[in-house]
Formats: structure tokens, sequence, C-alpha cells
């Protein structure tokens, strides 16, 4: 693939990123499936059995399979799971890795009553406040393994629309939050639907150049890793 790429003419781009980087309608259909179990999952029943009450208010595709610009093969998924119980920034920090260690706890639990028709490898955490929780979703029906990072999140924007404008206070809390460099691009995920959004609204040849990038940049690693 590294050659095919070196030795494609730039007027010949558009048909290697259509070629070889595009998704094909199978898989983007697969992991579409894939998503519905999981959101489903954290929607109606993954804090049913919460000592205290949890409610999620929304759960947002991101990532690459959020904004389109996902590569051929590279089967994915962020999900950010919005939830009411977190009302702050520093409430996000202080107080997601209980969600994470629960999501991971019921997950285990589906896992071992077979309440689905999918496996689950919930990968182990290494850090006793993760910011994330990873696992691999594999059934029958998918060709392949889906990874996914679910990522609980403050709730900053409500009910997100296109024609909503962000209350510029938002902003000016976040900037507050991140006087310490340590924190910079903590709280990202609580403005998935507008960096979402965004690239949505971008045309096509901006998400193809997008793809070409991270293409381009995985063969640069492994080049490097095999050196």
């Amino acid at each position: 693939m590294r050659g095919k790429l070196q030795d494609t003419p730039s007027g010949q781009l558009d048909k290697f990123i259509e070629s070889y980087l595009l998704p094909d309608t199978r898989f983007r259909r697969q992991v579409r499936r894939a998503i519905h179990i999981i959101s489903s999952f954290l929607k109606e029943r993954c804090f049913q059995d919460a000592s205290h009450p949890v409610r999620v208010s929304k759960v947002v595709k991101g990532g690459s399979s959020g904004k389109g610009t996902t590569l051929r093969g590279r089967s994915d998924a962020d999900l950010v799971v919005f939830l009411s119980n977190l009302t702050s920034f520093q409430d996000q920090l202080e107080n997601r890795a209980e969600f994470i260690w629960e999501i991971k706890k019921q997950l285990e639990a589906c896992r071992e009553e077979e309440v689905f028709d999918v496996q689950f490898e919930v990968r182990g955490l290494r850090w006793a406040k993760p910011r994330a929780l990873s696992f691999v979703l594999r059934s029958p029906q998918l060709q392949e393994g889906v990874e996914f990072d679910v990522l609980p999140a403050f709730d900053v924007l409500g009910q997100w629309t296109n024609l909503y404008r962000p209350d510029p206070q938002i902003y000016i809390n976040l900037i507050q939050e991140c006087q310490d460099l340590e924190r910079e691009g903590e709280f990202s995920t609580c403005f998935t639907e507008l960096q979402r959004d965004f690239l949505k609204q971008r045309p096509t040849k901006v998400k193809s150049l997008i793809r070409l990038v991270k293409h381009w940049y995985q063969l640069v690693c492994s080049f490097h890793l095999g050196a």
C-alpha cells in the first residue's frame, strides 16, 4: 500500500482515496450496528443497578466514525456518554472514573449473563482514575471486531442543535479550568457535537484530505516501527 500512495500522481488521488481509503457499505453497516448495540446498552441498562440514580442525557458518536472520516478497515468508535450527574468540568475530572468502573462492571456482567448475541473483550484499566473504557465487540455478524472507547462527560452544551449558539460563558469557564497546562484538551469530549457537526458540514474534499493525511501518517509510523 505504501508503494501505491507514493506512485500515485496528484491528479489521481481522488481515485486512490475512493479505491483504498473509503469504507465500503457493508463495513459502515457493521459499525453502525455495533454502535447501536452499545449505545442502547449505555442508555437503557448500564446504570440500572447503580448504587445511586444515574441518568444518561445522551450518547454521542465521536471520533472518526462520528465525523465521517473513518478509514477502510479501521473499525473503531468513540462513544461519549453525557451524564446528568456530572454538573461541571471539575465534576467530570474528579468523578468520571467512578462511572467508567461501573460501565466496565456492567459490561462484564452482561458478558457472563450472555444478554447480547455479541462478545465483549473489556480491556484492563491501568489507572485508578481512567479517562476512558476501551473494549472490543465481536459477533458472528461482524466481519471483524469493533474497538470502542467510552468516555463519560459533562453535558455542557445541553440539547444541541445546529441552530444553537453556545453561551460565551461556557468558553470562559473552560479557559479558567484549563489554566493548568496539564488540563489542556482534558474536556474536549464535552464539545463532541460541535466537533462532529463542524466536520459534517465541510465539503467531501476536506474529509478526503483528512483520510489521506491519516493514511500517510499510518504509513510513516509503520515504516519507523519496522526500521
